[in-house]
């Protein structure tokens, strides 16, 4: 399938989000892949993971430029090689976003909506958290506050962070169109906004660090 979202969010900020209807052959037909990244592709196991992996780096060299390469490093982080770009990534059930910027530090995180976070909500929300949200549109309350930690934790760029004493979002409801959280550690604090997109059961919250 074609492009499914663009989103021009400043003169050199965009976020891109593919449909995963296309098999693996025809994603790996599509994409130049070097030797390192044709190696990890192999070592999914899943599919769905392949298919994953494949249209995030045709996202990449279809949409940014057609000799990027994108790695991770030591803590995950994707970054694009060689590139004064700064890249997020994220993907889901059935589909993958990118987004990408030159002078800001972009994070996204996009997630199929389904009952099952309401059962792991005390595992990644405090008890102030868990008192604000929405029982109304408790669903998709919780999955704003889940995705905004997942960009949080982009922000700070490791993964050895407390999801409750070290990720705060602050009282929103779930109608507003941005919302606020902060990462509070020793050696990193900082705030952020989010913003948010709702579509065909999804949901995909971003933000940028100036």
């Amino acid at each position: 399938m074609p492009l499914f979202k663009h989103l021009h969010i400043s003169d050199d900020c965009n976020l891109y989000i593919w449909k995963i209807d296309e098999e693996v052959d025809y994603l790996k037909n599509q994409v130049e892949l070097s030797d390192k990244e044709l190696e990890k592709f192999n070592g999914f196991g899943s599919q769905s993971r392949k298919k994953e992996y494949l249209t995030t780096r045709l996202l990449v060299q279809k949409y940014i430029a057609a000799d990027l390469r994108m790695e991770n490093n030591e803590h995950g982080k994707p970054f694009l090689i060689d590139s004064d770009l700064n890249i997020s990534v994220s993907h889901t059930k059935n589909f993958a976003a990118i987004f990408v910027s030159k002078h800001s530090i972009p994070a996204l995180d996009m997630e199929y909506l389904s009952d099952r976070v309401d059962r792991i909500a005390k595992r990644f929300l405090s008890e102030s958290e868990l008192e604000n949200i929405s029982e109304q549109d408790r669903t998709f309350h919780l999955y704003q506050h889940w995705c905004a930690k997942e960009c949080l934790i982009k922000f700070y760029g490791k993964k050895d962070v407390h999801l409750i004493n070290e990720l705060k979002i602050h009282p929103f409801s779930p109608d507003q169109d941005t919302f606020t959280g902060e990462v509070c550690r020793d050696d990193f604090s900082e705030s952020y906004t989010f913003q948010h997109i709702n579509f065909d059961g999804y949901l995909l919250v971003y933000s940028l660090n100036p």
